[in-house]
């Protein structure tokens, strides 16, 4: 009996080691020790006004203005002088309605997904201020407001679905398919909240739109998924645990940028921003202690810089030249 029971310890003390070691291996991951990141200041003209996103699209910087009349600024990089502005709102021919915050660089300029229509538009732009709408392609379905609208792969596209259970929605050639549970138990929910805006979260699409990104208001969480809305990998920066509506912390506010190696997405507080470097096998790889208070990002990785404006001081646009980790 007696060598029963200490056998029986025996298993017990080593179930718990191994219970340790496993809920240590998945209860958190870690950055590496923060740095800090020094801009250079660029002075432009008065022109910008409450920009809603930034891109970059072969040595043009463009600048996304909801709020004006004429939506888009163009800067030619690497130094940001000011080209032109254009796109304005309507129905015209190069006119646009309501943007989903999704915009793609092609060989020509660039395309983005015009929510209002369910319209995809194909723009032409050069240095010389040359810009046009090419094209205008309606999507085969009927379903309207394609929100986090992203560009994948073999003309397929990703959107938050309308269904309480599925977090997207993939619209390819042939079919429209729900995926993706929701990360429920760890935030309690308003009453009548849905989980969409419970669990709200900013999505980035690799440049090749084989995978994507999405890094969630409330959760210090980034999920990778494949272009068939496959769960690639899911991280926790922390320990989950149940968080009230009183309590939730907003992690991710701003839009992620990406270039094929890399996702760049701002965290920390207004006054003291962090950026964060992921892989995109969803491996947190960097994060940087800002010294601007920048609010909008984009990525050049062609002059290893990234590009940020100050939304209450956009006279100035800061750059940040890349780690060389990054830009090697």
């Amino acid at each position: 009996m007696k060598r029963i029971h200490y056998y029986t310890l025996i298993a017990a003390f080593l179930c718990a080691i191994c219970e340790a070691c496993t809920s240590g291996e998945s209860a958190k991951v870690q950055f590496p020790p923060m740095e800090k990141l020094q801009a250079d200041s660029i002075s432009i003209p008065s022109i910008l006004l409450a920009v809603n996103y930034m891109f970059t699209t072969g040595d043009v910087l463009v600048t996304y203005e909801p709020k004006k009349d004429t939506l888009f600024s163009f800067w030619k990089l690497p130094q940001c002088d000011y080209l032109f502005s254009a796109g304005r709102k309507g129905k015209g021919p190069n006119e646009f309605l309501t943007l989903d915050r999704s915009f793609v660089a092609t060989p020509e300029g660039f395309k983005t997904f015009e929510i209002a229509s369910n319209r995809i538009k194909y723009i032409s732009v050069d240095v010389e201020g040359n810009f046009r709408v090419t094209q205008a392609q309606q999507l085969d379905t009927d379903r309207m407001g394609l929100n986090r609208f992203l560009f994948l792969t073999d003309s397929s596209y990703c959107f938050v679905s309308n269904k309480e259970e599925y977090e997207y929605t993939l619209l390819n050639k042939h079919s429209l398919k729900d995926f993706s549970a929701y990360p429920e138990g760890i935030l309690e929910k308003k009453k009548e909240e849905m989980n969409r805006f419970a669990y709200n979260k900013l999505t980035i699409a690799h440049p090749s739109g084989e995978k994507f990104a999405a890094f969630y208001a409330y959760l210090k969480l980034c999920r990778i998924y494949n272009s068939r809305g496959e769960l690639l990998k899911e991280t926790f920066m922390d320990v989950p645990k149940t968080v009230s509506p009183d309590e939730r912390t907003v992690y991710y506010s701003s839009y992620p940028c990406a270039d094929e190696r890399f996702i760049y997405v701002l965290t920390g507080t207004p006054q003291q921003p962090i950026l964060e470097v992921w892989s995109w096998d969803g491996a947190p790889k960097a994060h940087y202690l800002l010294d601007k208070n920048v609010q909008c990002i984009a990525v050049s990785a062609h002059y290893r810089t990234i590009y940020g404006i100050n939304k209450e001081n956009e006279d100035v646009i800061y750059t940040y030249r890349l780690p060389d980790f990054i830009s090697d």
